[in-house]
């Protein structure tokens, strides 16, 4: 008897335990609900300051919290050959520059068209090239400098949400930057024609993927920030399709210096609207 009343005690002891925990477990959720309801959305992003960027990870952890983020300012210098006032004159300076391995790139700036032959991350980086053609082919070029300002940011959601967002933002300016030093890389014949190719094909993988991880983590209930961000990609998919239609590594080259141009034109104009809010 000694034995069954001690195993009938074990067994009252675990079930009590078991109610205890499940009712602490129900007053976890229901504050957790709580707090969700006295949010005013799923989702709320406002300006306003702080860190860095999160991987994309396979966990969705749906733990709510505010997180403050900083996208730090960007800087890329290109290195200018001349502004003409027909897109014409523009592409005869450009083309001037293939036999020289450095086919140029033409860009729209209102009723003006930049020719660029070269973009680069750093301002020495630039300044040394620039030394290096007047100094070995006597070619005369200005230093053009584009800036993507910095945008703070205060992103209250699911901590699985706020992840994958922010793994967008590092996603979407090192893509093109990837794109730039693509081309500077192909010029120096540091890559061939197919390495560069694999190179933007990696590219669409990551996006494709955080494209997926994005629209499962928000489902339908996508911010008008997510939104945002999805649009930069899908013109992303143009961007792919262009590069993929191109032959020689000098089409190549100038093809991946417009599209990251383009791209980091297109990074600006949102990050602008942003900060104006």
């Amino acid at each position: 008897m000694g034995r069954v009343e001690t195993r009938l005690y074990k067994r009252r002891h675990r079930r009590t335990r078991a109610i205890r925990i499940g009712v602490l477990l129900c007053l976890l959720i229901a504050s957790v609900l709580l707090l969700w309801k006295r949010l005013p959305g799923s989702f709320i992003s406002e300006l306003i300051a702080l860190p860095t960027a999160t991987p994309i990870t396979a966990a969705y952890d749906q733990t709510v919290e505010s997180r403050e983020v900083t996208l730090a300012e960007e800087i890329w210098y290109a290195i200018q050959t001349g502004v003409f006032s027909s897109k014409e004159a523009a592409e005869q300076k450009a083309d001037a520059y293939t036999p020289r391995g450095a086919p140029g790139t033409v860009v729209q700036e209102g009723e003006k068209w930049r020719v660029f032959i070269a973009c680069y991350g750093t301002e020495a980086d630039a300044s040394a090239v620039r030394a290096r053609l007047e100094q070995n082919q006597k070619v005369e070029t200005y230093l053009y400098a584009w800036k993507c300002p910095q945008l703070r940011m205060r992103l209250t959601g699911k901590k699985g949400q706020l992840d994958v967002v922010e793994a967008g933002f590092t996603l979407l300016s090192s893509t093109a930057a990837t794109l730039r030093d693509t081309a500077t890389a192909l010029d120096a014949a540091q890559l061939t024609t197919q390495e560069a190719i694999a190179a933007v094909a990696a590219l669409d993988g990551q996006i494709e993927l955080w494209e997926k991880t994005l629209r499962s983590r928000f489902g339908r209930s996508l911010p008008e920030l997510a939104v945002q961000m999805l649009a930069i990609t899908a013109s992303w998919d143009d961007r792919f399709r262009r590069l993929q239609s191109t032959g020689s590594a000098t089409d190549l080259s100038a093809a991946l210096k417009a599209e990251a141009m383009g791209m980091f034109d297109e990074l600006i104009a949102w990050r602008s609207a942003l900060a104006a809010q």
